[in-house]
């Protein structure tokens, strides 16, 4: 299982935001801590999640059996469910893309290969929000009907694409007072501007998201 995510308007954010290298690595180490918390899920595979960044991207990445699968979609859904807000507080909203599939990996060199690695890049890339979604490959093995999964049906904004029912990351799910965080979320994108047409958009669809699957069970 590989997720990849990276910030959007990471191009030019040193025009915004003046501490964006220090935010995003202090970022990427509470993302460690989050997935060392995951430790011991997976029998054979006892770290769980590698957690690997080059610049703005930020790759998750689960080696595991087909027996495992499930697990390791929920573990890598959980981390996204609260990587997701975070990053929103922190000014550098993420969008990603989780896909499943063989690849190679050197872990001293941040260097990755493969088709699981060429699909998560690919659709990451075009996402046209703040989110996350199975790719095709993660989508046609998603079996978890676990109650309290993190993972719900919709069709993700993608770019050049027509609409595809996956499943993406229900990040609101747990918010007591969804109106009053929808207005918090709305007075960060403010501050995340010019809301040029080609980011509103990504913002609009972001929130038209967390208004129908805000209280998704």
């Amino acid at each position: 299982m590989v997720t990849f995510l990276d910030v959007l308007g990471w191009k030019g954010v040193y025009v915004r935001k003046t501490d964006a290298i220090s935010t995003l690595k202090q970022f990427i180490k509470e993302i460690h801590i989050q997935a060392d918390k995951q430790r011991g899920r997976i029998e054979y595979n006892k770290k769980v999640v590698e957690v690997r960044s080059i610049s703005d991207t930020i790759v998750l990445i689960t080696p595991c059996l087909e027996k495992d699968v499930s697990t390791s979609l929920d573990i890598h859904g959980k981390l996204c469910e609260w990587i997701i807000p975070r990053s929103i507080d922190l000014e550098i909203p993420i969008r990603g893309a989780t896909a499943f599939g063989e690849f190679e990996y050197d872990i001293k060199e941040n260097i990755f290969v493969g088709k699981a690695i060429d699909e998560a890049a690919t659709w990451h890339e075009l996402a046209d929000w703040i989110g996350v979604n199975l790719t095709p490959s993660a989508e046609y093995i998603f079996r978890n009907k676990a109650d309290d999964t993190c993972w719900v049906p919709y069709n993700p904004p993608v770019k050049t694409m027509q609409k595809l029912d996956l499943h993406c990351v229900c990040w609101s799910k747990d918010w007591s007072d969804k109106e009053k965080k929808i207005d918090e979320i709305k007075s960060k994108f403010c501050r995340l501007g010019p809301l040029v047409p080609e980011i509103a958009s990504k913002y609009d669809n972001t929130l038209k998201f967390i208004k129908n699957c805000g209280s998704c069970p």
